[in-house]
């Protein structure tokens, strides 16, 4: 099964600094990320080089950066492959993630932030509440997403956040998809522990801070694994 690409990049709404490399990546990264494209379906250059008006080098280029994350794997003679991730490799990326963000919440205790610096988390919490209202469970995904990259984006640290939007963008998708069948009141859980992390951050607790952070995440890991395995679920 060969997927096309429907994103049109728009060299002029780009920042000049921005390779075409860097334009296929994040286009064609997009796509996969939001599910538009099936695991395992192949994407055709020769598609996608059409799609978004590019020779092939930046796109190969973008296709070598997305193999090395383990999103696509180059079939020599066919194409490029959308990868899954199986719940291990899922788990491992989560014990990456979380180590990153408990560094992330350490220097954010450290810069003593008021309400008003630390917005995009508070936008990201009403989001996850105003979705759980409505039973939304694609933006509550969304929202808890953004809840998380927050952490990096409010950090302080330039290359630890690179380094974990990085991850971040690798466990999208599966992560997604595992949060899908965990239940509604496991997903209240996460926003009140969410609520109690940022009240935490706001008085720079760093220990508790971390000590909340390391409990939420050792429950949902749990919560998470032994759901997949219920349901039999090992590819996503």
């Amino acid at each position: 099964m060969t997927t096309v690409l429907h994103y049109k990049a728009r060299p002029s709404l780009v920042p000049k600094k921005q390779s075409l490399t860097d334009m296929a990546y994040s286009a064609i990264k997009a796509e996969i990320n939001a599910g538009k494209i099936p695991l395992d379906s192949f994407i055709n250059i020769p598609e996608i080089e059409h799609q978004l008006e590019m020779s092939r080098t930046p796109i190969r280029e973008a296709m070598l950066r997305l193999q090395t994350e383990k999103v696509v794997e180059i079939v020599p003679k066919r194409g490029i492959r959308v990868l899954a991730l199986s719940a291990g490799d899922l788990a491992n990326y989560y014990q990456i993630v979380a180590g990153l963000e408990l560094q992330a919440l350490g220097n954010i205790c450290a810069r003593k932030l008021t309400r008003t610096d630390i917005m995009p988390l508070l936008y990201a919490l009403s989001a996850e509440e105003a979705a759980l209202r409505a039973e939304n469970f694609e933006a509550w995904a969304d929202a808890d997403e953004k809840f998380h990259r927050s952490l990096f984006i409010l950090n302080g640290n330039p290359r630890l956040q690179e380094a974990g939007i990085n991850f971040r963008d690798i466990i999208q998708r599966a992560n997604m998809e595992a949060l899908r069948h965990i239940a509604a009141d496991d997903r209240m859980r996460c926003l009140r522990d969410h609520n109690e992390v940022k009240e935490l951050l706001l008085r720079a607790d760093e220990n508790y801070a971390r000590e909340r952070y390391l409990e939420h995440n050792k429950w949902l890991g749990t919560v998470i694994a032994n759901t997949l395995a219920e349901k039999e679920i090992t590819r996503l």
